[in-house]
């Protein structure tokens, strides 16, 4: 079942997504403030919390962030080993830095224009896909309270400038902008490795719309041969028509031009356009080849366990992230019916790539965040008619918010 654009109705309620971004971005800052205090000045820095006091770079610039700022204020150098970030995020930067603003500022700036950015982007995309109100408002608050959802209020990372081109990329599919779509796509290909997982969400998107690619909702028993004499390429029921598909559609095949350009500045860079997948493998990034056997059977987490893991909230991290990439496989097919297979064709290619090239899967409950909006929205009407279970679930996702935002901040180390 593919999105359609969305229909004349009811108000659409703009300020709400605005308004729980807000909540949840500045409560996550608050967190944040006060773990990096605790980290750098114990309790002694508690007076500094109070309003007036904040800082809005502090505790929000950790771990990879450095890569960024350092690849946007001085560029790639070939001794620093930064290839393996793409260059999007940083570009974003350098835009904004040229604005007035500080380095570490104009990094959270950009992260929190993106973070609002994905909740209005969701909002709009559960527009389209008819969700009621009620839904609407629950999908809503399973994304900015997923626990790695963090990141959308203004962490200096890549992720939440990724997500919202993702989605943006998709609502303009959905509303039949195929040209736009792939351009916006392709800046996400640009932003990070898992970004490429949009070229072939909306290569899918475009034959669902079109009518080219036929899914049925039960797998109708028929004979090769009837098949065959029917006209179409099948496999278990899917069926193929290249008829139906227009010149347009192919303008998806713009979103490969972010990476291509990465790839082509690689080639003058470092004589490799695949420079930053050698970088990557090599440079401590925890991920692996497509033949490191190592990666894509996660013997590390066998073999080698202490090499990651140090302390209970390590094994959580893995547990956690592992139910996610589960929730992301199984439920493939249900994104599929419900909201059109671009959506789920989305979802897997961003699990084959954590399964096949993350040497633990920790990273999979970050890298999986574009698919988190459509997990929210299928689950959302269920939970909206039970507000209980709703509450609980809520209420264990922001408490598991919270202590991930805090940990970033300082608090404690985690695999991220």
């Amino acid at each position: 079942m593919a999105v359609g654009p969305a229909q004349e109705g009811p108000p659409a309620h703009w300020a709400e997504p605005v308004l729980g971004w807000f909540v949840v971005a500045a409560t996550l800052n608050w967190v944040q403030q006060v773990a990096w205090r605790w980290s750098e000045t114990g309790w002694s820095g508690a007076a500094s919390l109070l309003p007036g006091g904040f800082e809005p770079a502090a505790g929000r610039i950790a771990w990879d962030a450095g890569l960024y700022l350092r690849v946007a204020e001085n560029g790639y150098r070939l001794s620093e080993g930064l290839e393996a970030g793409f260059p999007g995020y940083a570009l974003a930067i350098r835009a904004v830095h040229a604005l007035g603003a500080g380095w570490g500022e104009a990094a959270v700036l950009v992260s929190m224009a993106s973070g609002l950015a994905v909740a209005l982007l969701a909002w709009a995309w559960m527009l389209q896909a008819g969700l009621e109100l009620r839904a609407r408002r629950t999908a809503l608050a399973l994304l900015l309270l997923y626990p790695y959802a963090f990141v959308l209020s203004g962490v200096a990372y890549s992720d939440p400038l990724l997500v919202a081109l993702v989605l943006g990329a998709l609502v303009l599919a959905n509303g039949d902008h195929w040209v736009l779509a792939g351009l916006v796509g392709g800046a996400a290909t640009a932003v990070r490795p898992t970004g490429l997982a949009v070229v072939p969400a909306l290569a899918v998107t475009a034959l669902d719309r079109s009518g080219a690619l036929v899914v049925p909702v039960r797998t109708a028993v028929v004979g090769l041969g009837e098949r065959v004499r029917a006209g179409w390429s099948t496999l278990r029921g899917v069926r193929l028509r290249a008829s139906a598909l227009r010149p347009v559609h192919a303008a998806v095949l713009l979103s490969l031009w972010g990476v291509v350009a990465y790839m082509v500045f690689l080639q003058r860079h470092a004589g490799d356009p695949f420079y930053f997948w050698s970088t990557q493998v090599s440079g401590g990034y925890g991920h692996g080849g497509l033949s490191d056997w190592q990666s894509w059977t996660k013997a590390s987490m066998v073999v080698a366990p202490l090499l990651e893991v140090f302390w209970v909230g390590d094994v959580l991290n893995e547990l956690a992230a592992t139910a996610v990439f589960v929730a992301v496989v199984l439920y493939g097919p249900s994104l599929g019916r419900r909201f059109g297979w671009g959506v789920a064709t989305l979802g897997w290619a961003l699990a084959v790539m954590v399964w096949v090239f993350a040497r633990w899967m920790a990273p999979a409950g970050r890298y999986l965040l574009p698919v988190v909006p459509f997990l929210a929205a299928l689950s959302a009407p269920w939970l909206a008619a039970r507000p209980r279970i709703r509450a609980v679930v809520l209420a264990v996702s922001a408490a598991g918010s919270f202590v991930l935002a805090a940990g970033f901040a300082g608090w404690f180390e985690l695999h991220w």
